[in-house]
Order: structure tokens, then sequence, then C-alpha cells
């Protein structure tokens, strides 16, 4: 009985361990913003810069985010690049991304961890309206627990845009696996309200040099 109620609680558990960045976790590479972030398990805060537009240079960004999960008493730092992948060109679009996540745990057994988190999306839509799947693994390991973690996600959302103001609903799901351990199914949903302030929308794309 003990054996089942424990398996079960592995099963069923939404308390994330350490996730792959979302800032950077889209189809497309937006222009730069702010966001705050809000979902069951923490909030959180961060940022994406996009490169300097530059002929024949495919647009690059980088993504920083800070999460607190008062419940479980966890902090994350995250932190990625992406880069659009193809054209870029008419409606569909496809990025990777390629980033890093430190882990602390404040609350209780003190633990910490690091790992490398990669992942690749595409999507359907423009810079006002966006919609995008993708998939996100990585690599952790920690200081008290050991490891290493593999954790692989599935990613579903959409993104809208009005004025300087952006609103982003990201959905994750899949599995934790450990060596020794019963695989851990994981879920979140996170809501992002975006700032782009004097930024217009497609400002990264409409700022590029003109093709020769």
């Amino acid at each position: 009985m003990k054996a089942l109620v424990f398996s079960t609680v592995l099963l069923l558990a939404s308390v994330a361990a350490a996730e792959a960045p979302i800032l950077t976790a889209r189809s497309r590479v937006d222009d730069s913003r702010l966001s705050l972030f809000a979902g069951p398990q923490g909030v959180g805060v961060g940022f994406l810069l996009p490169r300097a537009p530059e002929p024949g240079v495919r647009p690059t960004a980088f993504g920083g985010e800070f999460f607190v999960h008062p419940g479980s008493g966890v902090l994350e730092l995250r932190g990625a690049g992406q880069w659009r992948l193809g054209s870029g060109e008419g409606s569909f679009s496809a990025s990777a991304q390629l980033g890093l996540t430190a882990y602390g745990v404040v609350r209780g057994p003190a633990d910490a961890g690091l790992g490398p988190h990669g992942g690749l999306f595409v999507g359907l839509g423009g810079p006002r309206l966006e919609g995008f799947l993708g998939a996100q693994a990585g690599a952790e390991a920690f200081l008290r627990t050991g490891g290493p973690r593999f954790p692989l996600r599935a990613v579903l959302g959409g993104h809208g845009r009005l004025g300087p103001l952006g609103l982003t609903l990201t959905a994750r799901a899949g599995v934790d696996l450990e060596h020794g351990l019963s695989p851990t199914w994981r879920g979140d949903v996170l809501l992002s309200l975006d700032w782009y302030g004097r930024f217009s929308p497609a400002a990264t794309e409409a700022s590029a040099p003109p093709r020769p």
C-alpha cells in the first residue's frame, strides 16, 4: 500500500524541479520586452533582448528569467539564446533554443543544481498573433540529491500583442527521468504579461536592412 501511494505521488507530482527557459520558447524571435510571469507553481520576471539586425544574418535573441516557487521554496535563474530557423517569411516560423538553468532550494534541506536545456519550436502567425508548439529537453545535476535528471517537455502556447502590451499563455507537460527512480510526470501553465515599451510590432523585422 505504501509503495502504491509513493508511486502515485511521483506520477502526479506537479511541483517542477527545474524547468527550461520560457521566454525564448517561441517559434518567432520577438522584439525587446520585459515580462511578468504567473502560474500555479509561482511567479517570475524576465527580459528578452534581440540582436541588432544585420544583412544576411538570421535573427537571434537572448532571454533571462528569475522564478520563485513559494510552495516548494525553490528559486530558479534561467538564461537562453534563440535562433530563427529558415527564412521566417510568411506565416510559418521555426526557432531553436539553447540555455542554462540554475536551481536552488531555500526551504527544508538545502540543495542547488545546474543544467543545460534545449528546444525546437514551430508556429503559425505573425508578430501580433501567434500559435506555437515544440519540445524541450535537458540534463541536470544537483549537489545533494545528485542526478543526473533528464527533463523532457512538450510545449503548446499562444501569443497576442496590442500596442506596447502582449499576453502569452504557455502550457508544458512531460516527464523527468532519473536513474533509480520512477518517471515523474510534470505539468505547468504559465501566463506572461509582456511590456514592449516604445518598440512597435515587428520592430525587429521592420528595422532589418533590405535584402540584396
